[in-house]
């Protein structure tokens, strides 16, 4: 028969089972836990490998559809873009014809103007012409009757004022208050020694207070006399009415001759 030691069998025994378990410890459960992550790791691995497959299969169908449409999305493009340009196109043509039509409605209007202009500076020219070639003929032609009957009219309207315009009178008296009782006269020949008298005494009436003559000759007032008092001026020389012809005239001729429309 075998000698066995049993307590020796049993240290072994105790021994061998203490190294299993620091194997276990320090071997086998680290291993394990590694195995376990690797696993985990593995599986986390393949789940995002899915979800990336998926996303990009998800992208590669909305690749394919854009692609299947994109004949359809150029061509809407294209229509837009054309219509658009047909819209600016469009706008701008509009625009231009806009612009053109107000260039061209300057243009008339300042034709007309310039037309305008040169028409009233003719009529002006005609006017001052034949008025200037009637003042020389009534120069020549104007009796002396009818120069001394103006400067008639002249005393006897002064001395009607007294009645007919007192108002008048009142202002020419105050114009003077003043100043210096100085009357001009203006005449296209000389006075009569006579005719100084009476129109001094008819403007010393009219200022009530004594005045100086101080005559003036202008051939141009044709007959007649024009008076400076005060403020006021008194005209009855045949150039007043000349001018008041002349202004007829012009105005005539306004309200006639008009440039011709387009």
């Amino acid at each position: 028969m075998l000698d066995l030691d049993l307590s020796t069998i049993f240290w072994e025994i105790v021994n061998f089972l203490v190294l299993t378990v620091i194997l276990y410890f320090l071997v086998f459960k680290p291993m394990t836990k590694r195995a376990e992550q690797r696993a985990v790791e593995k599986a986390e691995t393949r789940e995002a490998l899915k979800k990336d497959r998926e996303e990009a299969a998800v992208k590669l169908q909305e690749i394919d559809e854009r692609l299947l449409n994109l004949e359809d999305e150029i061509q809407r493009i294209t229509d837009e873009a054309y219509e658009n340009s047909q819209i600016l196109q469009r706008d701008l043509l509009e625009a231009t014809r806009v612009e053109a039509n107000q260039i061209m409605m300057d243009a008339v209007n300042e034709s007309r103007k310039e037309q305008e202009v040169d028409i009233k500076r003719m009529q002006v020219d005609l006017v001052d012409t034949v008025m200037h070639l009637v003042n020389d003929s009534l120069q020549e032609v104007t009796p002396p009757v009818a120069h001394d009957k103006l400067i008639e009219e002249m005393t006897s309207t002064i001395w009607n004022m007294g009645k007919t315009d007192m108002a008048l009178v009142q202002n020419i008296r105050e114009s003077l208050a003043e100043r210096i009782p100085t009357v001009e006269v203006f005449v296209p020949r000389e006075l009569s020694a006579e005719q100084q008298i009476k129109l001094l005494n008819t403007f010393n009436a009219l200022a009530d207070k004594e005045v100086e003559l101080e005559v003036v000759v202008q051939p141009e007032l044709v007959a007649g006399i024009k008076a400076r008092i005060g403020d006021i001026v008194m005209d009855n020389s045949v150039q007043a009415h000349l001018d008041k012809v002349r202004d007829d005239v012009s105005l005539t001729l306004e309200t006639m001759v008009t440039p011709e429309d387009d």
